[in-house]
């Protein structure tokens, strides 16, 4: 009778289970209460569930190639000199030679301008006087700079960001604002090439050159190349992945602190060794199932070298730059859906520019920092329409292809598509917005979101799509 009452029990737990789920496919339960998120997930006005897929965006043709790779090797040589003085002009990250005028390197640091002293400064959440901007001016050590800058190459070894000034010192002009550092200059990816210019007084920074810009970064996180042609050499590893993922974590290891559980985000390429050069044991691991990368590490006396990584075969990379197709972008772009607003590179996020880049990247484009520079890239197709009303803008923008960018003065999106209604929409990294639900409350979001950019409103109560300026198709001119 036991038996028999157990056996009951056990048919009716079953059954109970399987009331409360759907078997979709063999060995597959799905919770039907998990099935849709519409009672969990809020979304910005008039964007529906479907519109946060990214097939929803994806229309026949978006897999085509849209620029090949002699085209994008001219895109980063047309768009490469974003470092400049009065004196010198503008050049290239990859032009700068052993030595460097100290006259150019003076003139790039005093274009960093110092803290307004007519205006409150916060740091980290206290007021300070002009005797904080004196003691920020001396560890600069300006003055210091020599006629001839003996420049040291090297490269990040971590994710990082570029600082105005010699200081990890959070800056804003409101005690309990933490989105917006006005010390921070720009995220900095590891593993990215830099040129070391100057160092602080009290040498715990360095002030370095990057692709993109220039800038003050921690003197621990640079790692410095035994030459110039070596760190060249490094730019262009025969094989390579490249991180398609928001993120990667790399494995944690007791035996490489430098490597251990570091974060890799989108777009970071990472040299790969051949099969024949694997070694047949990694700090005790086995190489099966896994690429092996070859990643720079700094050592205790700040030189660069080689330690040895591996990358499950499962994980977001692809071997080698993706196609860039608008199919490509359109998937990228919707991966950092959702993502925290990371002014400049913080929180291990990215601004609106940054989300760009990154983007880019994973084609093996350089985009410059800042939206004002990226929307007037050469190569791609650039048009002003700041001269257009609302009904000729839209009249533009719905003509263009998906994955197009939209400027105006603080802000890029990367341009979707439109619904049903022929309403034009967007992604992008915001940081406070309103909109037509709003009546003109600005809003806090500091997210990565689809919006629309008719029903989107700025802190003027002019809406994106007036307000857009300038646009950059997805196409070759």
């Amino acid at each position: 009778m036991k038996k028999i009452t157990a056996l009951i029990l056990s048919v009716l737990t079953v059954l109970i289970t399987f009331s409360s789920c759907r078997r979709v496919a063999p060995g597959v339960v799905v919770n039907e209460k998990n099935v849709e998120s519409d009672e969990f997930v809020p979304l910005a006005p008039g964007v529906s569930k479907e519109m946060m897929d990214a097939a929803y965006w994806i229309k026949d043709g978006y897999t085509d190639v849209v620029l090949n790779e002699a085209q994008i090797r001219k895109f980063n040589t047309e768009n490469n000199k974003l470092i400049g003085s009065a004196s010198s002009g503008s050049f290239s990250l990859q032009s700068i030679k052993e030595t460097i005028s100290g006259i150019t390197v003076r003139e790039i640091i005093e274009s960093i301008k110092m803290p307004d002293p007519k205006e409150p400064l916060f740091i980290n959440g206290a007021k300070v006087g002009n005797e904080y901007a004196y003691a920020l001016t001396a560890n600069i050590a300006k003055d210091a700079v020599p006629e001839k800058v003996e420049v040291k190459f090297g490269f990040s070894v971590c994710r990082d960001t570029m600082r105005k000034y010699p200081t990890a010192d959070y800056a804003n002009n409101e005690a309990d604002d933490y989105f917006y550092d006005s010390f921070t200059m720009s995220d900095l990816l590891p593993f990215s090439p830099l040129a070391v210019l100057h160092e602080s007084a009290d040498g715990e920074w360095f002030f370095v050159a990057s692709y993109v810009c220039c800038g003050w970064v921690a003197r621990n996180d640079v790692a410095i190349c035994s030459s110039r042609s070596d760190w060249l050499k490094r730019q262009s590893p025969e094989d390579f992945l490249v991180v398609t993922g928001r993120e990667i974590r790399l494995s944690e290891d007791p035996y490489c602190k430098e490597l251990s559980n570091l974060l890799v985000p989108m777009g970071v390429i990472m040299p790969l060794v051949k099969l024949a050069d694997i070694p047949s044991s990694i700090n005790r691991r086995s190489a099966y199932g896994c690429y092996v990368v070859k990643l720079p590490v700094r050592l205790a006396d700040g030189s660069l070298s080689d330690a040895y990584s591996l990358i499950p075969h499962n994980s977001d990379v692809s071997v080698g730059f993706l196609p860039l197709t608008r199919a490509n972008v359109i998937n990228l772009a919707f991966k950092l859906q959702g993502d925290i607003y990371g002014w400049a590179g913080a929180f291990n996020s990215s601004d609106c520019s940054g989300i760009i880049r990154q983007i880019f990247m994973c084609f093996g484009m350089q985009f410059p920092r800042v939206g004002s520079q990226q929307v007037n890239a050469l190569t791609l197709t650039s048009r002003d329409v700041s001269q257009l009303n609302e009904k000729e803008k839209l009249e533009v923008i719905t003509s263009l292809p998906a994955g197009s960018l939209l400027y105006f003065s603080g802000h890029i999106m990367i341009y979707l598509g439109t619904d049903s209604e022929n309403e034009p929409y967007a992604l992008s990294s915001v940081g406070s917005i309103s909109t037509t639900e709003l009546s003109g409350e600005v809003m806090q979001v500091n997210t990565v979101l689809v919006s629309s950019v008719i029903r989107t409103v700025r802190k003027t109560g002019v809406s994106w799509l007036g307000s857009i300026s300038k646009i950059l198709a997805l196409q070759a001119e």
